[in-house]
């Protein structure tokens, strides 16, 4: 199984969002949940490969662990009478080592800009909501068994005594 998972990367920001802001940070797509009037969805929508696979070899444990590089496409969706200043603050901080240091499991790449995706509700109401898409990397790590020959077990003799 993977060192970090999309559950770690989802725990992750959704820290990094509290500690900006009070208010409800939820994952997208959860069944019977309802969109938070004055809060933030998250929704993993892209990821991809980036970069080469890398192996390190640990002998002494007859361990092989793989690492590759992944970039993630994360779509932030605010809503609320703030979700204009609170998407512009994020896309703003992003760009930033504030961002950086506080990410451990991954780091932002970039971000595009906000967008107004006002809609119209059930009720017939428009409804607030500004979109903000944030790209990172983070680099999972598995690891296989592997046995290690050290010394050469066979000796062969070319002159075949």
């Amino acid at each position: 199984m993977p060192s970090i998972t999309h559950e770690d990367l989802y725990a992750e920001v959704r820290a990094y969002l509290l500690g900006l802001f009070h208010c409800d940070v939820v994952k997208g797509q959860e069944n019977e949940s309802p969109l938070p009037k004055d809060g933030i969805v998250m929704m993993i929508l892209f990821e991809k490969d980036i970069g080469t696979v890398v192996d390190f070899y640990e002998a002494d444990e007859d361990v092989t662990y793989v690492q590759g590089g992944r970039q993630v496409t994360l779509q932030l969706d605010f809503y609320g009478d703030q979700a204009q200043s609170r998407a512009s603050k994020v896309a703003l901080l992003w760009k930033n080592q504030y961002s950086t240091s506080r990410l451990r499991h991954c780091q932002p790449l970039y971000c595009k800009e906000p967008q107004n995706m006002n809609f119209i509700n059930e009720q017939s109401n428009y409804e607030t909501r500004w979109m903000l898409e944030l790209v990172l990397q983070y680099n999972p790590e598995t690891s296989f068994e592997q046995t290690f020959l050290d010394q050469p077990q066979l000796k062969i003799n070319p002159l075949g005594d």
